[in-house]
């Protein structure tokens, strides 16, 4: 899967309130200062569904180290709610198909792809891109440099 190293900043994120699956208002500076891998994905998208226990395994292993996952689905809420009363995720999942394709677009997903993952260092800049599934690998490997003091 192509993915990308890059240093430009994930500004846009830090501005932007998202609501979570029941419709509260998230505002995604709460992550700032943290290492961040959001993930863009949808309930109809396949390999989007098939990284998810993935990325709460990761999530579970790092989320002592200042690290969190987020994902953001490009989706309708009533989709996502009833997709995660049948599948376990244990981390903090954001719905808005607007909101989520343009702050997508502004991280660098130009095509559109789903699934889409940026990985942030705490500095806010944009460490890598991944278009397409993710795997644990890959986050470990991306992770394990941005840890060193």
């Amino acid at each position: 899967m192509p993915s990308e190293k890059t240093s430009a900043s994930a500004a846009p994120l830090f501005t932007s309130i998202i609501n979570d699956p029941e419709g509260k208002p998230q505002n995604l500076k709460q992550f700032e200062n943290k290492i961040i891998v959001l993930n863009f994905w949808a309930t109809w998208c396949e390999p989007c569904r098939e990284e998810m226990p993935e990325l709460s395994s990761f999530y579970t292993e790092n989320k002592s180290k200042n690290v969190v996952v987020v994902g953001i689905a490009i989706d309708e809420a009533k989709a996502v709610k009833s997709y995660l009363k049948k599948t376990k995720v244990i981390y903090p999942i954001l719905v808005d198909e607007d909101k989520g394709v343009i702050l997508s677009k502004n991280l660098g997903n130009n095509e559109g792809i789903l699934p889409y993952t940026v990985i942030i260092n705490s500095k806010g800049i944009i460490e890598k891109t991944i278009l397409g599934r993710v795997h644990k690998d890959q986050l470990d490997a991306t992770l394990k440099p941005l840890l060193q003091p």
